[in-house]
């Protein structure tokens, strides 16, 4: 396969795609692309099918962070709610990967759950239903983009309080390291983008034997372990509210955020070689596999979170649990508590960091593409060949919402909450269009990977499910609710919406352009 040509987009603004610009399509990925109304741009196709799979194990880090969320399933439904509520969590994952790997089969762009929305939805509706697709997409990836990096710098952090004396605390020394370890992921995203599909095979060795190195080491030095009956019934409640059901499903948060972020291959898929037969094979077996080998682990775990109460009491048993869990278990070990927790760092550096970054950049860099957002942020660098503009936006967003650490912890923590409940909205959208409307409304031909008859059931499933875990991830995690406890995920969901609709009076109504329609081949 040779090459894809460096070509700028053609924005319907202008005009049509000129017919000497089809000719230099340079293989049948930018064929499709064309097709969908989208010229080939300079951004090359460097990853294949292993190398963003492998991403896409490593943006979402399954069992790395149960480890970074865990004190919230413990404590809100306690040990069933961290096993069954995973399992009830890859279940409910792996329906909505069904339904977007069939549109991403279809429909093999960047701009991924907007363009789906775009193409489904009634020709009536498009643009505005894409308006708000787009956004919530935005919002869930930079805010994902943040949390990640977070519980990176609060396991660096974590280490100095236990084992750097003297060391005091402050808040502002981890958005510190936030900004530090953006803007050194940032550069990577930007000059060496090339390299990211090497560095990831990196990341996913670090994953695999972390996976494995922090289950072993636990069962080997956890004395004495939790019961059977514990692991699989305890239904510990300590959030203040009175109906169990309730708790348990607040305690979903932990296991929940571990299935998001699956898509960011969806969001690379301008740049993967046969995007429409490979990209959907990467989500679905990044959560399959997931689901089935990461669950033994989270077994393995629940027989060795014992006194749990001794753990959330520890110098750092509420920012980095699983830190405190291997301190207490090892007597205090350095080695042993920095090594166990190293991982997420590790694969931050290795790729990871990056790959989520690119990611997220890559979303802005289509809305900007469609007309979304301003006309920088859509280009696309001679030398770097990666999206400059929008890459710098990236690290400019998650560089100003770690400073609200500073001012408000608790604000801060709700992020969590809010990026998976938008991410999860991201991908509701699409499935809601299509479970109501099938694909009636759409233009695009099915693509190799199809659902068929099936497409309607499961995508009432899936939305079932979101609807279901939305609802408990904006609720307040404490009751009685104060100003200390308050979950802002709700907020913060709230705040998106108010601005991406004043956004659509003050400018995308007239100026948003969205993917294009698209008939025989040609803008409309």
């Amino acid at each position: 396969m040779t090459e894809t040509h460096s070509i700028d987009r053609t924005v319907s603004k202008t005009g049509p795609i000129d017919d000497s610009l089809i000719k230099e399509l340079s293989n049948d990925d930018d064929a499709q692309l064309n097709n969908l109304g989208i010229a080939p741009t300079k951004v090359e196709r460097n990853f294949n099918i292993w190398s963003l799979l492998f991403m896409s194990f490593c943006t979402s880090v399954t069992w790395e962070a149960i480890s970074s969320a865990a004190a919230q399933a413990l404590t809100s439904g306690g040990s069933s709610s961290l096993v069954w509520g995973f399992a009830a969590s890859a279940t409910g994952a792996l329906l909505i990967v069904l339904c977007i790997a069939e549109y991403a089969s279809m429909i093999p762009t960047a701009g991924g759950q907007y363009h789906y929305v775009a193409k489904l939805a009634p020709p009536k509706y498009r643009r505005i239903f894409a308006w708000y697709a787009g956004w919530i997409t935005m919002i869930g990836w930079v805010l994902c983009a943040t949390a990640g990096i977070f519980a990176t710098a609060m396991q660096i952090q974590s280490w100095a309080i236990l084992f750097s004396e003297g060391y005091v605390y402050e808040r502002w020394h981890t958005s510190l390291i936030v900004i530090a370890l953006t803007s050194l992921y940032t550069l990577f995203a930007i000059f060496d983008i090339k390299r990211l599909h090497y560095m990831i095979f990196l990341a996913m060795f670090g994953h695999v034997f972390g996976y494995l190195a922090t289950a072993i080491y636990l069962l080997v030095h956890t004395h004495p372990k939790n019961s059977a009956e514990y692991v699989f019934t305890d239904a510990t409640n300590l959030s203040g509210w009175e109906n169990s059901g309730v708790a348990w499903s607040i305690g979903l948060l932990t296991s929940t955020v571990s299935f998001v972020g699956w898509d960011s291959s969806t969001h690379m898929a301008e740049e993967m070689k046969n995007a429409s037969r490979d990209l959907p094979r990467t989500m679905i077996a990044n959560v399959a596999v997931s689901g089935i080998l990461t669950f033994p682990w989270v077994i393995a775990v629940a027989f060795c979170f014992t006194n749990l109460g001794d753990i959330l009491a520890g110098p750092v048993g509420r920012i980095s649990p699983f830190a405190q869990l291997y301190y207490n278990v090892s007597g205090g070990s350095q080695a042993a508590t920095i090594g166990l927790t190293s991982f997420l760092p590790i694969l931050g550096f290795c790729g990871t960091g990056t790959a989520i970054i690119s990611s997220t950049s890559r979303v802005i860099w289509s809305f900007a593409r469609d007309g979304g957002l301003p006309e920088y942020f859509a280009r696309v660098g001679d030398r770097t060949k990666a999206p400059t503009g929008a890459i710098i936006l990236t690290w400019a967003l998650i560089s100003l919402i770690s400073l609200i650490y500073i001012g408000n912890a608790t604000a801060y923590y709700g992020i969590s909450s809010a990026c998976t409940a938008a991410l999860i909205i991201s991908y509701a959208f699409p499935i809601l269009i299509n479970a109501v409307c099938g694909f009636q409304h759409c233009n695009v031909p099915r693509g190799p990977f199809t659902l068929g008859r099936y497409h309607r059931p499961i995508a009432l499933a899936a939305l079932a499910w979101s609807i279901y875990i939305t609802i408990f991830l904006c609720f307040p995690t404490i009751y009685p609710v104060t100003a200390a406890n308050l979950n802002y995920a709700a907020p913060v969901l709230g705040i998106g919406f108010l601005m991406t609709t004043i956004g659509w009076f003050a400018y995308g109504k007239s100026g948003y352009i969205g993917i294009e329609e698209v008939i025989d081949g040609r803008h409309q």
